[in-house]
C-alpha cells in the first residue's frame, strides 16, 4: 500500500526541481505555477494519509469488538 504514496512523493520532488530550474533561469511565473502544482499534490497527499489513518482506527476497533464478542480477548 506504500507504493502510490512513493510515487506522488516522487512526482512532488520532480516538480519542486523543475519549479526551482525554472526560476533559476527567470522564468517566475511558471515556476510559481509548478511549485503550487507541487504544494497541491503534496497536499493531497496529506489528506488521504489522514483518511487511510481513521480507516485503521476504526477497522481495529471492529476487529477488537469482534474479538471481544468471540471470546477471543487477547489481553
Amino acid at each position: 500500500m506504500l507504493e502510490p504514496g512513493t510515487r506522488m512523493l516522487k512526482c512532488i520532488g520532480i516538480l519542486m526541481l523543475i519549479g526551482l530550474l525554472f526560476y533559476v533561469f527567470r522564468l517566475k511565473t511558471a515556476a510559481f505555477c509548478i511549485l503550487a502544482v507541487s504544494g497541491i499534490v503534496f497536499s493531497v497527499l496529506l489528506v488521504l494519509l489522514a483518511i487511510e489513518a481513521h480507516q485503521d482506527k476504526v477497522l481495529n476497533d471492529i476487529a477488537i469488538k469482534e474479538n471481544r464478542k468471540n471470546g477471543e480477548d487477547a489481553n
